[in-house]
C-alpha cells in the first residue's frame, strides 16, 4: 500500500467538516492532540498460488491461482483479474501453466461483496512435480506488471502404522493416535477430517447434529509435532461453531457406524506466513506475503496423506488399527 498522507474525507472527497475545528478545541483546553493521517487505499493485484502434492492418495495434485483486485471502482470489493499468464516451474526444468477455469476449482473463499478469476493446472500436472521440488511462479498481468515468487515443496512422508495403506480401522468409543513420519521443510502440519454418519449416531442420544458430514480441523504446530489425537483433536479450531454436544461425543471416540477421510498435510514457510482463518493463526495475525512485484499474494506448497477411517464393532477388531490406543 502506498502511504500517501491523505487527510479524513467524506465519500465526495472534501475533508471531512469539523475535524481542524475539533482538533483545535481540543488544544485550547490545555491538552494536545497530533494530527492523524489516514492511508489512502491503493488498487492491488492479489494472487494466491497454491501446489498441492498428494501422491498416491484419494485427491489428485494440482496446482490453483486465485487473482483478485483489492478495489472495485474506488469502493472495497474485489473484482477479477483475466487474462494473466502463470508459468510454474522446477529446478528439475519442468515447467506447467495454469489456465483459466471455473471459480469453483480454486480451494478459497470468494471474497465478500467481490469476485475474482481462477486458475488450474490440467490432469497431466500430477506428474511433473514431485516433493522436495524448489519452484519458482511467474505471473504477467493483463496490461502489465509481473509478480513472482520461490517455494521449495515439503519433503515426502508417511503415515505410521496401517494408515499408511489409505485404511485403518478404529474401535467404536475408543480415540486413537495417528502418526505420521516427518517431513522435510515443512513448517506445520494442518489435520483435517471430514466425518460422516454422526447424525444416525447421536440424535438417539439427544445430540443434534447440524452437520452430517461435519468437517473438523486441527494442526501440530512444528515439524516435529507428528501425531494428533482422533477425533478428539481435530476441533480445536471449530470450537465456536460446534455443537457442545456433538464435541463431547467425539472426546470419547467415533460413534459406531460411522466413518471418516482424513487429511495430514505438510506445508512449507509460505504456507504458514500466509494463511489465516478463524482461530487458525500459526505464526501470528498478520499475513506475510510471498510474492513480489506488482501487487502482493502468496506462492505455498504442500504435501498431504489421505485415508479412510471406518469403525467396526469390537468383535471385529482383526483388521487393522489404524493408530496407537
Amino acid at each position: 500500500m502506498r502511504g500517501d498522507g491523505v487527510r479524513a474525507r467524506t465519500r465526495e472527497g472534501r475533508r471531512a467538516p469539523g475535524l481542524t475545528l475539533a482538533l483545535a478545541l481540543t488544544a485550547a483546553t490545555g491538552c494536545s492532540l497530533e494530527e492523524v493521517t489516514l492511508v489512502e487505499a491503493e488498487d492491488v493485484v492479489v494472487a494466491e498460488v497454491y501446489v498441492q502434492l498428494s501422491p498416491g492418495d484419494f485427491t489428485a495434485s494440482r496446482a490453483t491461482a486465485w487473482l483478485h483486485r483489492t478495489l472495485d471502482g474506488g469502493v472495497a470489493t474485489s473484482r477479477p483479474v483475466p487474462g494473466a499468464q502463470i508459468l510454474i516451474t522446477a529446478d528439475r526444468g519442468y515447467s506447467v501453466e495454469l489456465a483459466e477455469t471455473a471459480q469453483g476449482t480454486c480451494a478459497v473463499a470468494t471474497p465478500v461483496e467481490g469476485t475474482g478469476t481462477c486458475y488450474a493446472t490440467t490432469p497431466d500436472f500430477a506428474h511433473r512435480f514431485l516433493p522436495g521440488d524448489r519452484l519458482t511462479v511467474e505471473i504477467v498481468l493483463p496490461g502489465g506488471g509481473a509478480l513472482e515468487g520461490a517455494s521449495t515443496v515439503p519433503g515426502n512422508f508417511q503415515m505410521v502404522g496401517p494408515a499408511a495403506a489409505g485404511q485403518c480401522v478404529v474401535v467404536p468409543l475408543r480415540p486413537v493416535t495417528l502418526r505420521w513420519r516427518r517431513s522435510a521443510g515443512t513448517w506445520a502440519y494442518v489435520n483435517e477430517t471430514v466425518i460422516g454418519g454422526l447424525r444416525a449416531a447421536l440424535t438417539p442420544q439427544g445430540i443434534e447434529v447440524e452437520e452430517d458430514p461435519l468437517y473438523l480441523l486441527g494442526l501440530s504446530v512444528s515439524a516435529a509435532d507428528t501425531s494428533i489425537v482422533f477425533p478428539g483433536e481435530f476441533g480445536v479450531f471449530n470450537r465456536f461453531e460446534l455443537d457442545r454436544g456433538v464435541a463431547v461425543a467425539l472426546q470419547k471416540g467415533m460413534p459406531a457406524n460411522t466413518w471418516a477421510r482424513v487429511s495430514i498435510t505438510a506445508g512449507d514457510r509460505n504456507y504458514v506466513n500466509w494463511v489465516r482463518g478463524g482461530g487458525f493463526n500459526p505464526s501470528g495475525q498478520v499475513r506475510i506475503p510471498s510474492l513480489r512485484g506488482d501487487g502482493t499474494g502468496v506462492f505455498a506448497t504442500t504435501v498431504t496423506r489421505t485415508f479412510r477411517v471406518d469403525v467396526l464393532p469390537s468383535e471385529q477388531t482383526g483388521a487393522p488399527l489404524c493408530g496407537d490406543r
